[in-house]
C-alpha cells in the first residue's frame, strides 16, 4: 500500500460507494465497520487503518485507485482468520487464561448450586468436572496455539 493523503483516500472511498450506489450505512454494514468510520473516512478525518483500507478496497472494489496491492493467495495464508489470536502476546493470553478459568468455575459453581438434585452421585459430580475441565483446555489450546 502506497502512502495517499486523508484527502485522496476519502475522494477515492466516497466516489466508489457512490459509484456502487452504496449508502455510507450499506458501506459499513458490508465491511463490518461503524457508520461513523465510513463517515470519517470520507471526510477526510482520518487516514482508515490497513485492515479497514484493505476491506474498503475489496467491498468496493478500489484495489487499484487506493494503490492496494492485493496478497497473492497461494503464498499468503489467510491471515484475517488468524489475526486476533496471533496478535495476543504473552500478558494476553494470561490474563485471557486467568479469566476463561474463573469464568468457568464460576459458572460451574453457578450451575450446581441452582439445582437441587444434581449431582446425585458422586460419579456425576466428577464427569461434570471432567466436562468443564474439557472446556477450559479447549480453550487454552484455543488461546496458546
Amino acid at each position: 500500500m502506497q502512502h495517499q493523503s486523508k484527502e485522496d483516500t476519502a475522494r477515492i472511498v466516497k466516489a466508489g460507494r457512490i459509484a456502487k450506489g452504496y449508502t455510507q450505512q450499506e458501506v459499513a454494514d458490508l465491511a463490518g465497520i461503524s457508520l461513523r468510520s465510513v463517515q470519517r473516512i470520507e471526510n477526510a478525518e482520518v487516514i482508515p487503518r490497513l485492515y479497514t483500507y484493505r476491506l474498503l478496497a475489496e467491498k468496493l472494489d478500489l484495489v487499484k485507485e487506493l494503490n492496494f496491492k492485493q496478497p497473492d493467495p497461494v503464498l499468503v495464508p489467510d491471515t484475517v482468520n488468524a489475526l486476533p489470536m496471533a496478535m495476543l502476546n504473552k500478558p494476553h493470553k494470561i490474563i485471557l487464561t486467568v479469566s476463561i478459568g474463573l469464568s468457568i468455575i464460576l459458572m460451574a459453581g453457578a450451575y450446581l448450586a441452582q439445582s437441587a438434585t444434581f449431582p446425585e452421585t458422586n460419579f456425576e459430580l466428577f464427569v461434570f468436572l471432567i466436562a468443564v475441565t474439557a472446556v477450559y483446555a479447549a480453550a487454552l489450546l484455543k488461546i496458546w496455539k
